[in-house]
């Protein structure tokens, strides 16, 4: 597709220990347009960060191992790219916030030591110049004082200001997409609505693409164009926000969207769902979410379902409630 910034196509990794085979992403695909907001959405342990790591090639290897697939970034295949190709891409293309600040940040190093290395890597500035974009990276990102802060270390700054300096970092060279995964997950609520306000505001004015990975459904109400229901390694079920939340059509993702909380049950207990996500080594045959699946018929047990076209891109692997 003309329009496709980002293709992800039957991606495939696994893990490798002793005689087990961890199948942590097990053949998924997706694809993210310019200016969109895409939510990978899903429980811990389903394979949402292990598939973007493996777009910019941080999987360690080993144990991890590109089994099959394609990431097709504005038609090249990154998975073909050497060491050098890849650190044209990072931070200059695609860039990526990660999970916990705090150690993703160097503790030896300044706040401009770490956001000025993001810029040189790609460009060549003096040092007055580089100062200068330091500056107003954090300017853009709302942390008073930026002068000052340029001088802190990592451990100076509270958990919002590191988010927002791990943004800052992102955004240094302009990429067309950026990666957020659970960049909010340890922030309190209201440090949580700030961040994700600075990104929607972010993107808007520079429209880049973002690929938003969470298990708060909450954030994916909020801020997805689409969404991409995980479970297992595989995609369970995708479609536009409207029609995940609203006509939801595989099991998990109705159980999901049934565990969050609502004024309409008050005082009722939270509803979950039965079990837990499968180890990766040993996985069911069948389904993966049959033995979860209150739907679950004989053939879920034996045959893996494919993928149920619904109508305007809204697809979910569930035969029995995809009919």
């Amino acid at each position: 597709m003309k329009d496709t910034l980002l293709s992800v196509q039957d991606l495939k990794v696994y893990f490798r220990g002793g005689n087990t085979v961890a199948r942590a992403v097990d053949g998924i695909s997706f694809d993210i347009r310019p200016g969109e907001t895409v939510c990978l959405v899903g429980e811990s342990g389903c394979g949402k960060t292990v598939s973007a790591l493996t777009i910019l090639d941080l999987i360690p290897r080993p144990p991890g191992e590109v089994m099959g697939g394609k990431v097709l970034f504005r038609g090249t295949d990154l998975l073909k790219l050497n060491e050098t190709g890849m650190q044209k891409i990072r931070g200059n293309h695609i860039a990526m916030v990660f999970q916990e600040p705090l150690t993703s940040l160097n503790p030896v190093f300044t706040i401009l030591d770490q956001i000025g290395e993001a810029i040189l890597v790609h460009e060549t500035v003096g040092t007055d110049e580089l100062r200068k974009r330091c500056i107003q990276l954090l300017k853009d990102i709302g942390i008073p004082s930026p002068e000052q802060r340029l001088k802190d270390y990592p451990h100076q700054l509270s958990g919002g200001q590191r988010q927002r300096v791990m943004i800052a970092m992102a955004l240094a060279c302009n990429p067309e997409l950026i990666i957020a995964d659970e960049p909010t997950t340890a922030l309190d609520v209201t440090v949580q609505a700030q961040i994700l306000n600075l990104m929607q505001s972010i993107q808007q004015s520079s429209a880049m693409s973002v690929l938003y990975i969470t298990h708060d459904l909450g954030v994916v109400a909020n801020i997805a164009d689409r969404v991409y229901v995980m479970y297992a390694g595989i995609i369970a079920e995708q479609g536009n926000t409207e029609q995940i939340f609203n006509k939801p059509r595989h099991p998990y993702t109705q159980g999901l969207l049934a565990s969050l909380p609502a004024r309409s049950r008050r005082g009722q207990r939270l509803h979950s769902i039965p079990g837990t996500v499968p180890n990766p080594a040993y996985k069911p045959p069948g389904c993966p979410f049959h033995p979860r699946c209150p739907l679950a018929v004989p053939t879920c047990k034996s045959q893996f379902p494919g993928m149920v076209d619904l109508g305007e891109g809204h697809l979910s692997r569930c035969p029995v409630m995809g009919n």
